[in-house]
């Protein structure tokens, strides 16, 4: 059971806090305006206290990293959670990582094509796939199957 938390945790506050960040700093998302047409959801932050200093970096890059760190965790859950999958759920990670900054450079879906959100989201992936490695390879109490 504390497997299974500890996996789930590992994806759902990640997401919620990367969601979160979204709704709060960007209001020019794709998906936070479909929430705001359907909801009536408003960011919350004045955009030129997000525009400056470490708010870019919240902005452009922090909220990526989150979602990459939960990608990473989800797809070693959807693989089989064996510690030898880690370095598979790291590389589709990336893989798709690339794609949907690739997918930005087609009209298809509005956004700027970034070199430094591939680089942040392997980090973050990378993170995720140590702190995964480190819990099975060294039996952590968290990652017991009772």
């Amino acid at each position: 059971m504390k497997k299974r938390i500890f996996l789930f945790a590992n994806i759902f506050f990640p997401l919620f806090i990367g969601t979160a960040i979204y709704f709060l700093t960007s209001p020019d998302v794709v998906f936070v305006e479909v929430i705001n047409r359907i909801w009536g959801m408003y960011t919350l932050l004045d955009q030129s206290i997000v525009n400056e200093g470490i708010g870019l970096f919240i902005r452009y890059y922090l909220m990526d990293m989150f979602w990459a760190y939960a990608l990473v965790f989800a797809l070693y859950v959807a693989i089989g959670n064996t510690a030898a999958r880690t370095e598979m759920a790291i590389g589709i990670a990336i893989v798709f990582s690339v794609a949907m900054e690739v997918i930005q450079l087609s009209p298809i879906i509005p956004g700027v094509f970034d070199v430094l959100d591939i680089l942040v989201e392997i980090i973050a992936g990378a993170f995720a796939a140590y702190i995964i490695k480190k819990h099975y390879e060294e039996g952590s109490y968290i990652c017991e199957t009772k």
